[in-house]
């Protein structure tokens, strides 16, 4: 839903409604009618999707996530916390995050997650998913291209999703059961990548001339539907100052950290020295450098007997790299390659999680290796200028960077 107003705020700032203030504050305006870190120049907000099961009267928080805003800087940092992370909850003890809203609401999860990351918390947003389809609905629902069928059944839940492959305009409840989908093998990554569509949809369609004279009413009734301790007023000056942001300073982000199970029990364990970094770091514009060197394109289209040929090219296993730091990453790629027909080494994480590009690396001298690493390229769909040699290497080896998501895309379409 906060992608949703957004979208709509952003294109209703740009779109002549400059006669309200509020659209186009200063950063004088922000610093004296919002509350911020005078330390740091942020403005931190609590962002908790709520899911209310039928029959039961706790509520679960279903998506948790903190979005650092830098007034001074006009750069956004929103980190997404597992709801599986190992917190300590006060006085509850060593427990799984997304306990302390059931336990204590908002503001015990509020004072867990202060504790994490050490940083203050000013305001807080609380979406609950019964209003999401009513906001879709307000403009007119959404056109998204789906990549594959979506089938999914919980009678137990309730929950029936069946949302067929191909261009389909989608009202509220199907676009909720678009967003929330993640079981399949890309769990929720896979989800990501739909949520990410999803906002480029509701983009594509505040530009429609007729959602102007619509603007007021959307965002009266849409910030009526989001909980939260900040005033209208306060959520689109926010939103409207930061709207002409640069896409490489907004950073997206997971909490660092590994899976562990402890006592039986699965937990993500945070890097909380990671996650200062990534809380603190200045992003910069990317550059494309030697070692990592932007894929013009997606090169090749194959169908039927090509993708057996470049199958049979790669005949040994392969080793595939998590070079994001995304949980999950390597094993979902694994498992779409080896549904096509690759057999995998290994998989693990790369050396760091800075790689922005996806890159294939094959063991320096082997001409046979690099047929393998070429094939492979041809499958994933990545240009020859990422494919190079490396000495000391046992595999091919593709490392997975920040534009997976092309690839895992092009995975899928190649999956019997």
């Amino acid at each position: 839903m906060l992608l949703i107003l957004a979208a709509v705020l952003s294109f209703a700032a740009g779109a002549g409604m400059k006669v309200f203030p509020i659209f186009n504050p200063d950063e004088a305006s922000i610093k004296q009618n919002i509350e911020y870190d005078e330390k740091t120049g942020t403005v931190n907000i609590l962002i908790v999707g709520v899911d209310e099961i039928p029959g039961e009267k706790t509520r679960r928080s279903d998506t948790i996530a903190v979005a650092s805003l830098d007034i001074e800087e006009k750069t956004i940092r929103i980190i997404s916390i597992p709801r599986d992370t190992r917190v300590q909850i006060p006085e509850r003890g060593w427990e799984k995050l997304n306990h302390a809203f059931a336990y204590g609401g908002v503001e015990l999860l509020h004072e867990t997650v202060v504790n994490l990351l050490g940083i203050p918390i000013h305001y807080y947003a609380i979406v609950n998913y019964d209003s999401f389809p009513k906001l879709v609905d307000l403009i007119g629902g959404v056109d998204i291209n789906v990549n594959k069928h979506l089938r999914y059944t919980d009678r137990a839940g309730g929950v029936y999703i069946d949302i067929p492959k191909g261009q389909q305009h989608m009202d509220g409840k199907t676009a909720l059961d678009y967003v929330r989908f993640r079981h399949d093998a890309l769990g929720d990554i896979g989800r990501v990548g739909r949520q990410q569509r999803f906002y480029r949809a509701v983009f594509q369609k505040m530009k429609e001339p007729e959602m102007l004279s619509k603007i007021p009413e959307i965002l009266k009734q849409g910030l009526e539907m989001v909980d939260t301790n900040m005033t209208v007023s306060q959520a689109i000056q926010l939103v409207a100052y930061l709207k002409d942001i640069p896409s490489y300073k907004t950073v997206i982000a997971m909490l660092p950290g590994r899976s562990a199970y402890i006592a039986g029990v699965s937990y993500w364990i945070p890097d909380l020295s990671a996650a200062s970094e990534l809380l603190t770091a200045v992003p910069e514009e990317a550059e494309a450098s030697v070692d990592e060197v932007a894929p013009e394109k997606d090169t090749l289209t194959v169908e039927g007997p090509q993708i057996q040929e470049l199958v049979a090219r790669i005949e040994e296993p392969i080793a595939v790299l998590n070079g994001t730091g995304q949980s999950g990453l390597a094993g979902s790629a694994s498992r779409l390659l080896q549904s096509i027909g690759v057999d995998m080494a290994y998989i693990g994480n790369a050396k760091h999680f800075d790689y922005h590009y996806t890159s294939i690396r094959y063991p320096d001298g082997s001409k046979a290796a690099s047929d393998r690493a070429e094939a492979l390229a041809q499958m994933c769909g990545l240009s020859a200028e990422v494919v190079r040699p490396e000495k000391g290497l046992k595999n091919v080896t593709i490392i997975l960077g920040k534009d997976y998501e092309m690839v895992f895309n092009r995975l899928e379409r190649l999956t019997p």
